[in-house]
C-alpha cells in the first residue's frame, strides 16, 4: 500500500491539521535546529500569525508533533492489548498497529532519530510531560501497563521491556533496513510494499516465539 507523504496531506483539514502536518515533514526534513517556521506556514497555506498563533513558539510545535504522534500509536497497541482473545491474535494487532502508524506516518521515525542523534532531551521533556497531565496507556501510564502485561503472562517486568524494544525495534528497522541490505550485501528490494508484508510476517513470528519461549521457561523454572 503506498503511503500519503505528509506534502500530500497538506491541502486537507483545519489549519491547524495542516500546520502539524506541515511541520512533521519539515522536522523530518531539517531536524529541530534547521526547521523553518516560515517554511512550515508556506507548507500548510497559512500565514505565520496563524501558526503563532496556534503554537506561540517552534518549540510548542514540535512537542506538539511529537504528542500527537505518540497519543495514535499507543492509543492503537494499547487497545489491542486489551482487546480480548488469545495472546497471539493480540500480539500480531500489535505488530499490525507499529507499522500501519510507520507507513501512514512517515516522518515520525526520521524525527524520532534526529532526536537521539542530538541527545534526546527535548524527547524527554516532551513525554515527561505527557504522562505528568494524563494516563497515555488506556488509562494506565506505560510503566504500569508493563506490569500489567507482565501479571498476565507470569513474567517480569525486564522481560516485557525486552519484548517491547525487541517488536518496536524490528517494526522501526523494517523501513530503514533496504538501503542496508542493498548496500551490503547487494539484495535489491524490488517491491516495498511486498518487503514490508514480509516483514510483518517475520516479525510476527519472531515475538511470538519469544514470548512463548520466556513464558515456557518461567514455568519451568517454577515446575
Amino acid at each position: 500500500m503506498k503511503t500519503k507523504s505528509i506534502s500530500e496531506a497538506t491541502g486537507q483539514g483545519s489549519a491547524e491539521e495542516r500546520i502539524l502536518a506541515a511541520a512533521a515533514e519539515e522536522f523530518a526534513n531539517s531536524g529541530f535546529f534547521g526547521a523553518r517556521t516560515q517554511a512550515i506556514s508556506d507548507s500548510a497555506n497559512v500565514n505565520k500569525a496563524m501558526l503563532h498563533y496556534y503554537f506561540r513558539t517552534k518549540e510548542n510545535l514540535y512537542g506538539q508533533v511529537i504528542r500527537e504522534a505518540f497519543q495514535k500509536i499507543l492509543a492503537r497497541v494499547g487497545q489491542a492489548w486489551m482487546d480480548p482473545g488469545p495472546i497471539e491474535t493480540r500480539v500480531e494487532k500489535i505488530v499490525d498497529s507499529y507499522m500501519d502508524h510507520y507507513e501512514q506516518n512517515p516522518d515520525f521515525l526520521r524525527i524520532i532519530l534526529r532526536e537521539v542523534v542530538d541527545g534526546g532531551a527535548r524527547f524527554r521533556r516532551i513525554f515527561g510531560e505527557m504522562e505528568k497531565n494524563e494516563p497515555v496507556l488506556m488509562g494506565y501510564k506505560p510503566l504500569e501497563f508493563i506490569d500489567k502485561v507482565a501479571e498476565e503472562l507470569g513474567l517480569v517486568r525486564t522481560e516485557v521491556v525486552h519484548f517491547v524494544v525487541n517488536l518496536v525495534g524490528m517494526c522501526a528497522f523494517s523501513f530503514f533496513s533496504p538501503l542496508l541490505l542493498e548496500s551490503m550485501i547487494r539484495f535489491e528490494v524490488r517491491d516495498f510494499d511486498v518487503y514490508l508484508r514480509d516483514r510483518r510476517t517475520a516479525i510476527k513470528a519472531t515475538a511470538l516465539s519469544y514470548v512463548k519461549s520466556v513464558m515456557k521457561g518461567k514455568k519451568g523454572r517454577e515446575s
